[in-house]
């Protein structure tokens, strides 16, 4: 239903941001299938609700191929009948900042008051919010969509300490997979990327191991120690370590992320879904929503959080 007519103005195509292909639809579907009832499941909740948006952009998007332009997940959030009591948008362009604010301007006078935007790294900015937030009078619904690497370890832990978000986190697959090279000699650069994406170095270890091909001559004539690695990492694996990563600094984590793949069926990210919330009653919800429209329809009958605080 957010689908935008084909006959855009010319002015929207011009300002409208340009990426992502025929799955960027179906991930902001999912986000908005679970806004809709987060805000459903929360509005005779005491507490006070925020939206926070990372990479906004400018609540418009044209797809790479220009086959679909599409409304972004900002001017949802700002569309659905059930409002949040605050919206803090992030946009590190200044001129999709100026645009965001003209769209909100004009399409939503009434909600003015309520919202933020805040020009600048995510990272930096994210953490702005998080501190002048009193989490015990607010929950919050955090949508993380990053173009490729540009989200912190350390922002997600921020998130997870505030036991107040439910957070949707599309993460880099591609960029990722891209970065561990066949036999573990990368630039420091794709090291330290991948240590400040994941957390720490233990992907070294799990991604990697002692080539098993060595010859005779590897060896060296006199003996010598087998140092020669490989890598060791499919879709499944990588997709496991990373709800892994997620589930040491969250109390839940769906295990159902949604890949998304190019046309070439080559996955590009994991849309994942992580709660930090510290009451089983609020993860239980939380997570029965996401998981209902995350999972394969065959494995709707079984939790996916067993890794949670009692």
């Amino acid at each position: 239903m957010f689908l935008v007519a084909k006959e855009v103005s010319t002015t929207i195509q011009q300002h409208s941001q340009q990426f992502g292909g025929n799955w960027t639809e179906e991930k902001l579907n999912i986000f908005t299938e679970y806004l809709n009832a987060y805000l459903i499941a929360l509005q005779n909740q005491k507490f006070s609700k925020v939206y926070i948006d990372a990479f906004a952009g400018t609540g418009e998007i044209v797809t790479r191929d220009g086959e679909q332009h599409l409304v972004g997940s900002a001017k949802r959030a700002l569309s659905v009948d059930l409002k949040f009591d605050r919206y803090c948008f992030i946009e590190k362009d200044k001129k999709k900042v100026a645009e965001l604010q003209k769209m909100i301007d004009i399409k939503f006078p009434d909600l003015v008051n309520r919202v933020s935007i805040y020009c600048g790294d995510a990272n930096a900015r994210l953490k702005e919010i998080i501190n002048q937030i009193d989490w015990r009078f607010y929950r919050g619904l955090l949508f993380l969509d990053p173009c490729a690497t540009e989200v912190n370890w350390s922002s997600l832990e921020m998130i997870a300490q505030t036991k107040s978000i439910d957070m949707w986190y599309l993460f880099p697959f591609s960029a990722l997979n891209r970065m561990l090279t066949k036999d573990g000699n990368m630039d420091t650069t794709w090291a330290t990327c991948i240590d400040r994406l994941l957390g720490d170095s233990s992907w070294r270890t799990e991604f990697y191991k002692e080539d098993p091909q060595l010859s005779l001559f590897d060896l060296g004539l006199e003996g010598g120690s087998n140092n020669r690695l490989v890598k060791d990492a499919n879709l499944e694996h990588i997709k496991e370590y990373i709800i892994g990563r997620l589930q040491t600094i969250f109390p839940c984590v769906s295990k159902y992320p949604r890949i998304f793949r190019n046309k070439n069926n080559s996955p590009l990210f994991l849309f994942c879904f992580a709660i930090s919330n510290d009451s089983d009653k609020a993860r239980g919800l939380a997570l029965k929503i996401a998981d209902h429209i995350l999972k394969p329809k065959t494995d709707l009958g079984r939790c996916s959080c067993e890794n949670h605080n009692s």
